[in-house]
Parts: C-alpha cells; structure tokens; sequence
C-alpha cells in the first residue's frame, strides 16, 4: 500500500502466516461465510485453542518454533570443560511469537523488539531446565554479539535479571552480576527474595554479601588499591562494592583489630 511504512507492511505480513489467519480466510472466502469478519474471528479463536487443548503434544512444535539443545540448568563450569563434556537437554524455543509479531505493528524500535526476544528465549529455556549462553541466542536470532550484550547488560540495571548461563553458572564476561546481587541486599532484601529474583542459590547469595561486608569493614582501614589483594577479588569488582557504599553510606568504622580479621 502506497505510503505504507516498512514496520506495517512487515506486521501485515507476519500476520497473516498461521493457523488462525488461514483458517479466517477460509471462512470468509471458501465457505461462503456471511457473519463478518469479527464473528469469524471469534470462532477461529475457539477453534484453535480447543486444538491447541486437546491435540498438541508435549514433542509437537508449532509455527515458529524449534527444538534446540542446551546447556543443562544443573551443569557447572570447570576448567577445559568444552561443551562437549557438558550435558545438554533439547528444550523447544519460539523463535517469531505472537508477541514479536505485535510489537512490529505497535512500531517498537529494534532495542525493545529485540528485549522480548531475549527474555521469551530465556525463560522458555529456564522453565524447561536448561540455560541459554549469549552465544547461544546470537546463533538463534541472528543477532551480533555486540546486540545480545547491550540486551543483558542493559536489563539487569533495569533490575530485571535473566536467566543466562553466563550468569547463573558464575561465568564468562558477567562482572556486573555479585554487584547486582549486593545492590538489592543493600536495599533491604531477604537472601531467599534475592535468589528467587536472581537465578542464584541462597549459598551463592550469601557468599557474595559475606565477601561484599568483607570489603566493607577493610575498607575503613585500608586504601583502595590494597583491597583486591586482602580480599581476593578483582579490582573491578572491589570498585563496585565500594561505589554501592558510598552510594548508600555504608562505610564501616572499626579498629584495626577487625580489619585483621576481616582479611583472613
């Protein structure tokens, strides 16, 4: 249609590939229906959800999606683990979606478009007990690399968290995810609250706020740059904490007797 912007024309087309546009033209134009096209709506509605209720499988895949084999929820990185020593498990992802399709015709930008994507993948992931690297969704969508990290790094400081495996497995470049933790601690949140909202384990919850209170009580006895030795973490990580404590007036006042112990 003249004038008709890129977004629109895409919409129109993604719109019409499935079961319910074909079955609405059907209706309309093999079967001679004469109710209007709203009726004809609302019975193409029923008549897929009853087929969806009572005929789909658990293996069956519908229009958009794939099965894909990832990483097990449950396997942990180790040195020179490749993965073709980690467990994988086939979980069924939706590719396009009903929501994809709708946030074309709503004119999202390709930043907001790509965010649904990314967060259906994962948790689709997620529930079905496998986690999906960056890489993974990259190789999914066809999204670069760059646009896959500017979406989970934009998100947890959003304070929405996905489920990734770089993440939840404590690996690869996710230098930014003890921080987060710590940010929603310091905020007054219980360490069950925290894993539930994290994708961690309660251990590994409270593992970061014991080295987190470790920094704490040093660094009112020591300067910055001996910090990372004392405390055996990165300096990157090390500026985090303290950022988060000068942000929320958490220095600690101590003798030097506790600063000993706290390095120990």
């Amino acid at each position: 249609m003249r004038g008709e912007s890129r977004a629109a024309i895409d919409y129109r087309r993604l719109a019409r590939r499935n079961l319910a546009s074909l079955l609405r033209y059907k209706f309309l134009h093999d079967y001679g229906y004469d109710k209007g096209q709203v009726v004809a709506a609302a019975i193409v509605a029923d008549i897929c959800e009853t087929i969806r209720r009572y005929y789909a499988r658990p293996g069956d895949l519908e229009p958009g999606q794939l099965l894909y084999n990832a990483a097990a929820a449950t396997e942990r990185p180790g040195r020179g683990k490749t993965i073709a020593k980690t467990r994988l498990v086939p979980v069924r992802l939706t590719i396009v979606a009903d929501e994809d399709v709708e946030a074309i015709g709503a004119h999202l930008p390709a930043a907001r478009r790509r965010e649904i994507r990314v967060r259906r993948l994962t948790h689709e992931a997620y529930r079905q007990g496998a986690l999906l690297s960056q890489a993974d969704i990259g190789l999914l969508t066809g999204y670069s690399p760059g646009a896959v990290s500017l979406t989970t790094v934009e998100l947890p400081q959003r304070g929405e968290f996905l489920p990734l495996r770089g993440y939840v497995a404590d690996m690869g470049s996710y230098p930014t995810h003890k921080a987060a933790v710590i940010r929603l601690y310091v905020s007054g949140l219980t360490t069950p609250d925290i894993a539930a909202r994290t994708y961690h384990s309660k251990e590994a919850v409270d593992n970061y706020i014991r080295g987190f209170e470790r920094v704490r009580l040093l660094a009112a006895n020591y300067a910055r740059e001996e910090l990372p030795l004392l405390t055996g973490m990165s300096p990157g990580l090390v500026d985090q904490y303290l950022a988060l404590i000068d942000e929320h007036g958490l220095a600690a006042k101590q003798t030097n007797e506790e600063a000993q112990r706290a390095s120990c």
